[in-house]
């Protein structure tokens, strides 16, 4: 495995861990993958956003950023370019537990700006956000789901292919780390799916038999 894909593989990871709320393991990995590549801004980004500015003193990393001097000083004479209010409010649900809205948000602002680090790395934190939250909603990834379609016939319900391959491995088993290892989408693909089931009632988890 080359240099960049195992970066990239650690910054998945990172994520991974950080939406199930493994805090500590999301930071830990996230700084493997500045020791590999010290200018990766993705990691530095999301180790700022968790940690805040002073972040590398917290995880005792010395800063592998080298910018000449003239370099630095031009740069502290740009004016700073103020946070789209679209931006601010995306944050604001983030903060509030509301990962849907803000990813629609960042979807729409990372459209509008793709070159924006920023935005894109947001809207990563927004997807492992979602997928921390239907987690939750369940009650863990050993929770079960199952069909709750009400009498309606599931040629009745216009899903695509994906949606309708998702539902296909709900049948009152398997549970919800089961059907993200099976699914054929990365898991905040499978998660969006899910979580448009349970809003449209096609799903359920199953209660612990007491």
């Amino acid at each position: 495995m080359d240099k960049q894909r195992k970066i990239q593989k650690l910054v998945e990871q990172g994520l991974y861990h950080y939406g199930l709320g493994e805090s500590e393991i999301a930071i830990d990995v996230w700084k493997q993958a500045l020791e590999l590549d010290p200018e990766c801004e993705v990691c530095r980004e999301y180790l700022s956003i968790e940690l805040g500015p002073d972040w590398e003193e917290k995880i005792g990393l010395k800063s592998g950023k080298t910018e000449p001097a003239v370099a630095k000083a031009s740069r502290m004479d740009e004016p700073e370019k103020p946070l789209r209010d679209e931006f601010k409010l995306a944050q604001q649900h983030l903060k509030t537990g509301k990962p849907e809205l803000a990813h629609s948000l960042f979807m729409s602002l990372t459209a509008s700006d793709p070159g924006n680090s920023l935005y894109h790395s947001y809207l990563e934190l927004s997807k492992v956000a979602f997928f921390k939250k239907l987690v939750n909603q369940a009650g863990g990834l050993l929770k079960v789901p199952e069909l709750n379609l009400g009498g309606r016939k599931i040629t009745e319900l216009n899903l695509n292919e994906e949606e309708g391959f998702i539902l296909s491995l709900i049948n009152g088993e398997m549970t919800l780390e089961n059907i993200l290892s099976l699914a054929p989408l990365p898991p905040f693909g499978t998660v969006f799916i899910l979580e448009k089931f349970l809003r449209s009632n096609l799903i359920r988890f199953k209660e612990d038999k007491k």
